[in-house]
C-alpha cells in the first residue's frame, strides 16, 4: 500500500510516480557488467610495450616523473581493451614512484583509477582502500570537487556490501560539499545515491523524497544542455543562412554574366548575317573587285612584315634589358659582397688595433712589473751572497721581497692563461662541482696575506650549491677577485663569497667592506682596456685579471658585474649556470 503523498503530489499520480521510482532502483541496482577484453593491435601493442621499456629506463635513471607518465600511459591503454590486470599492475607502479616524489596530483588520480578498476574486478574493500586515500589526496589539495566524487565512489561500494550506515556518513559529507559548490551533477549523483540507499534501508519516504529531487535535477541538466545544443544548432542554422545568401548572391552574378554572353551571341549572330549580306553582294562583284583585294592583300602582307619587324626589335631589346638587369644585379651582389667584406675588414682592424694596445699594455707590465721585482730579488741575492745581509736585515726586506714576489707570480699566471687563450684557444672543460670546495681551496690560499692586514676571510656558501662549468677557469676568477677584494680592504675589514641559486643559475657574491670604486672607475671595469689602481697598502696591480674573469664568465655562459659604494666597500658578482645542456 502506499502511503501519504509526498510533498503535495496528487494521489491519483502516486502511482506513476513510484513506478518510476521502481524501475529507477531496479536498473540503478544492477551489477554493472565487467569490461570485455578487446584485442590489442599489434601496433599499438607494439607502442605499449615500448612505453613500458622506456619508463623502465627512467625510473632507473630516478627520473621518476618521465617514468610515472609512461606506465600511467601505457596502463590507460590496457584499461581500453579490458585487460584490467596489466593496467592495475602499471597504475599502481605509476602510483608507488608518484609517492616518492610527492606528486598529489598524480596520487590522487592513480588511486582513483586503480579503484575503479578493482570495482570493474569485484574486489571492494581495494577498491574502498584507494578510493579513501584519493579522498584524503583530494583534501591535501583543497580541491572539493574531488572530495565530493570520491566520497560518492566511496558511497557506492558500501551500498554494493550493504554497508548502509558507512554509506550514509560518506553520501552526507558528499552532499553538503555539492551544496557548497552548487554543483547539479554532483548533486544529482549524491540524490541518486540518496535514493538507493534509503531504499534499502525501507524508508520509502525519504527515497521518494530523493528521487524527486534526482529527478528534477536531471530534468534541470537536460533543460541545460538541450539550451546548449538548441544554441549550437541556432548557429549552424546562421551559419547555414549566411551560407545560402552567398550561394543566392554567386547565382544572381552568374545569371547576370550568363545574360550578358547571350547578349554578346546574338550580337555576334547578327553581325555574322550581316557579313554573309556583305559576302554575297561580294561574290557578285568579284571581277570588278578583284584588284581591289589584291590590293588589299599587299598591304596586308605589308602590316605583317612590319609587325614581325617590330615584334623582332621589341624581342632584341627584351633581350637586352634583361642581360642588363642580369648585369646589375650581379653587379649589386658584388658590391655587397665587398660591402660586408669591408665591415669585416673594420671589424678585423678593430680588433687589431686593441689587441695592439693590449700588447703594448702588456709588454709594459713584463717590461716594468716583472722587471721591477726579479731586480730587487736579484739585487737581495747579491748583496746576501757578499755577505752585507745580517740575519735580521735580512728578515726586514724578506717581506716586502715576498710580496713583489707573490705579485709576480700571481701576474705571470694571469699572462700565460690570457696568452693560452689568445695564442690557442681556450677549450672548455665543463662539469658539475662543488663551489663551497672550489671557494675554500681559494680562501685558504690567501689566508696569510689577509692575516697580514688582519683581514677576516668568510665561506657563506652552502654545501648543497653545485654549479656547470670549467673548475679551473671559476677557480681563477675567485682567485682573482679574493685578491682584489683583499687587496683594496683596509685593515680590520672583511671579506667574504656568497652564493644564492636563482632559477636555473647560481649568482655569485665577492664582497668587501674597503675603500669602494669611484662611479667613473667603475664604468672601466671588464672593458676592452686594461685597468688597474694600487691597493691600500700600495699593492700594485696589471688589470689582466678582470678582463680575465669577463672571458672566463662569458665562455661558461654567465655574466659578470660589480656595484660599489664609495668609502664601504664593493661587491662583485658573476652568474654560472646548475645544469649543463642536455640535463
Amino acid at each position: 500500500m502506499i502511503g501519504v503523498p509526498y510533498c503535495g503530489m496528487r494521489v491519483k499520480w502516486l502511482p506513476l510516480f513510484y513506478l518510476g521510482l521502481a524501475l529507477f532502483l531496479f536498473t540503478s541496482t544492477q551489477s554493472v557488467k565487467s569490461q570485455s577484453v578487446v584485442e590489442i593491435p599489434t601496433d599499438i601493442k607494439k607502442e605499449i610495450l615500448k612505453d613500458v621499456a622506456i619508463g623502465e629506463e627512467f625510473e632507473k635513471k630516478s627520473d621518476f616523473g618521465q617514468a610515472v607518465f609512461h606506465f600511467n600511459k601505457s596502463a590507460n591503454v590496457y584499461w581500453v581493451y579490458g585487460y584490467l590486470d596489466n593496467a592495475i599492475e602499471l597504475f599502481q607502479k605509476a602510483l608507488t614512484l608518484s609517492e616518492r616524489i610527492g606528486n598529489d596530483n598524480g596520487i590522487y588520480v592513480l588511486n582513483t583509477n586503480i579503484g575503479l578498476i578493482s570495482v570493474d574486478k569485484g574486489e571492494n574493500e581495494k577498491a574502498l582502500k584507494h578510493f579513501a586515500n584519493a579522498t584524503a589526496t583530494a583534501r591535501k589539495l583543497g580541491r572539493k570537487n574531488d572530495v565530493a566524487s570520491s566520497l560518492l565512489n566511496q558511497t557506492n561500494i558500501c551500498y554494493e556490501t550493504n554497508l548502509i550506515n558507512e554509506a550514509l556518513v560518506f553520501l552526507n559529507e558528499a552532499h553538503a560539499i555539492a551544496q557548497e559548490l552548487n554543483d547539479i551533477r554532483l548533486l544529482r549523483n549524491a540524490y541518486s545515491l540518496y535514493t538507493k540507499v534509503y531504499d534499502k534501508l525501507g524508508n520509502r519516504e525519504e527515497s521518494a523524497k530523493y528521487f524527486e529531487l534526482f529527478a528534477a535535477i536531471t530534468k534541470k541538466i537536460q533543460q541545460e544542455e538541450m539550451k546548449r545544443k538548441e544554441e549550437e544548432a541556432n548557429r549552424l542554422v546562421s551559419q547555414v543562412t549566411s551560407k545560402i545568401i552567398e550561394v543566392e548572391a554567386e547565382k544572381q552574378a552568374t545569371q547576370k554574366e550568363l545574360e550578358e554572353k547571350q547578349q554578346f551571341l546574338e550580337q555576334a549572330e547578327q553581325e555574322s548575317r550581316e557579313r554573309l549580306m556583305q559576302i554575297e553582294l561580294l561574290s557578285k562583284e568579284r571581277e570588278l573587285q578583284q584588284a581591289i583585294i589584291s590590293r588589299h592583300k599587299l598591304i596586308q602582307n605589308i602590316y605583317i612584315g612590319i609587325i614581325i619587324v617590330i615584334l623582332g626589335f621589341a624581342a632584341l631589346i627584351f633581350f637586352f634589358y634583361s642581360e642588363k638587369k642580369k648585369a646589375n644585379r650581379l653587379l649589386e651582389q658584388k658590391n655587397a659582397e665587398i660591402s660586408r667584406q669591408n665591415v669585416e675588414i673594420q671589424e678585423q682592424a678593430e680588433k687589431l688595433k686593441e689587441l695592439n694596445q693590449l700588447k703594448d699594455k702588456l709588454f709594459s707590465i713584463i717590461s716594468h712589473d716583472l722587471r721591477s721585482p726579479l731586480g730587487s730579488l736579484l739585487t737581495l741575492l747579491s748583496v746576501t751572497k757578499e755577505g752585507y745581509f745580517t740575519e735580521e736585515g735580512f728578515k726586514n726586506v724578506i717581506e716586502d721581497l715576498s710580496k713583489n714576489v707573490g705579485y709576480t707570480y700571481e701576474l705571470l699566471e694571469n699572462l700565460l692563461k690570457w696568452a693560452q687563450s689568445q695564442l690557442q684557444g681556450t677549450k672548455l672543460n665543463p662539469s658539475v662541482f662543488n663551489l663551497i670546495d672550489a671557494t675554500k681551496n681559494k680562501l685558504n690560499i690567501y689566508s696569510e696575506q689577509a692575516v697580514s692586514k688582519g683581514i677576516t676571510l668568510q665561506n657563506l656558501i652552502n654545501d648543497d650549491i653545485s654549479v656547470y662549468a670549467d673548475r679551473d677557469m671559476i677557480e681563477l676568477v675567485l682567485r682573482n677577485l679574493i685578491a682584489n677584494a683583499i687587496k683594496f680592504s683596509n685593515d680590520g675589514s672583511t671579506v667574504s663569497v656568497s652564493a644564492k641559486q636563482k632559477d636555473d643559475w647560481v649568482e655569485v657574491c665577492v664582497a668587501d667592506s674597503g675603500q669602494g670604486i669611484t662611479p667613473e672607475n667603475l664604468k672601466k671595469l671588464f672593458g676592452k682596456e686594461l685597468f688597474t689602481t694600487v691597493g691600500t697598502r700600495k699593492e700594485k696591480g696589471s688589470g689582466l685579471g678582470l678582463v680575465l674573469c669577463k672571458d672566463f664568465i662569458t665562455l661558461n655562459g654567465g655574466k659578470i658585474w660589480a656595484s660599489s659604494t664609495l668609502g664601504k666597500g664593493s661587491k662583485f658578482f658573476f652568474t654560472l649556470p646548475i645544469k649543463g645542456p642536455g640535463f
